[in-house]
């Protein structure tokens, strides 16, 4: 995070899923400098299997299709405050039906169910400012890419998620946001950027900021989010995205 701009989040306890590497990993590590108790969530067994910098945070396995997994998950925490949903990606195939369903219920389904179970943990956040719900968003939420239609559909049916529920949840002292991540560096996207020259010089031409995203930059969005200084924001998505959704 840049050294000019610091949050306190001391007392504050956070779920990120899908925390253990990517843009996941950069907010975890964010909320951890910031103060905050961290729990993050990944595939492999344990901690130890993970060559990120994920010490003094709390590692729990999850599939996120597993609905009683989530669940569980969310009856084992003793206080929740921020839950940033991050986990997801794209699938093999998703114009075949499995692809499509797959991809469906791990970018957007699970992201209702782990909410939903985390909803009374959340309402009972004393945290300054209220408790925060973040999904972590797309350029595909916004523009059509052919290899992704589930992909697609999923982060475009997650803003209006995140709106639906800053509606629903409001009252009960709960925002939601979503935060849209423009082509960022992760294990997902680090072929693309480093190799795909062609690809990137037409994404490039649309943005203002001739550069690919970092984790940082998007753990930037999601920190202000969630902090008191956007207590009266909710039911947004903020577009982190170096100018990608204003260029032509």
């Amino acid at each position: 995070m840049f050294t000019r701009i610091s949050y306190d989040y001391s007392g504050a306890t956070v779920l990120v899923t899908g925390g253990s590497n990517g843009i996941g990993l950069g907010i975890a590590q964010a909320y951890r400098e910031a103060g905050a108790k961290v729990i993050i969530t990944g595939r492999q067994a344990t901690a130890s299997d993970y060559d990120s910098d994920i010490k003094n945070m709390d590692y729990r396995q999850l599939d996120m299709l597993d609905r009683k997994a989530l669940s569980t998950l969310a009856d084992s925490l003793d206080q929740l405050d921020i839950l940033i949903n991050n986990a997801g990606g794209t699938q093999t195939d998703e114009w075949s039906s499995e692809g499509f369903d797959q991809s469906i219920d791990i970018n957007l389904a699970s992201v209702f169910h782990l909410s939903q179970a985390c909803k009374n943990k959340l309402a009972a956040s004393e945290f300054e400012g209220g408790a925060s719900i973040i999904g972590i968003a797309s350029m595909t939420s916004y523009f059509g890419l052919e290899m992704t239609p589930a992909y697609g559909a999923a982060k475009a049916g997650l803003v209006q998620l995140m709106k639906t529920m800053a509606m629903s949840w409001g009252k009960d002292g709960i925002r939601s946001n979503a935060v849209a991540a423009g082509l960022t560096r992760s294990n997902l996207t680090a072929y693309v950027i480093d190799h795909m020259d062609e690809m990137m010089k037409a994404t490039f031409a649309r943005q203002g900021i001739k550069r690919a995203g970092q984790a940082d930059d998007i753990a930037g969005a999601v920190l202000f989010l969630t902090s008191p200084a956007a207590s009266w924001i909710t039911g947004q998505t903020l577009p982190v995205d170096g100018g990608y959704t204003i260029g032509m």
